[in-house]
């Protein structure tokens, strides 16, 4: 009697990254109702790579994001 999963079955993957990557990790207030998290990740095939499309990122973060980050503000329940 044969087993059907031999190890001649078996596929086998092997995961290699490569390139580089860069990320930030960015925290603006203190309180639980003021405070905004935000993470931005860029990959590249060279550091130099990585690093223009995170300038690309965190540009459009500045330039839109962020405004409207802060423009949405937590409403207290009336039942308090």
């Amino acid at each position: 009697m044969t087993d059907d999963t031999t190890s001649d079955d078996i596929e086998r993957v092997e995961r290699t990254d490569i390139g580089a990557s860069v990320e930030a990790r960015l925290k603006r207030g203190t309180g639980t109702w003021d405070e905004d998290q935000l993470t931005i990740k860029a990959k590249g095939e060279t550091a130099a790579d990585a690093l223009e499309e995170f300038e690309q990122l965190l540009t459009e973060y500045e330039a839109e994001y962020s405004d409207r980050m802060r423009a949405i503000q937590p409403t207290q329940s009336d039942e308090s």
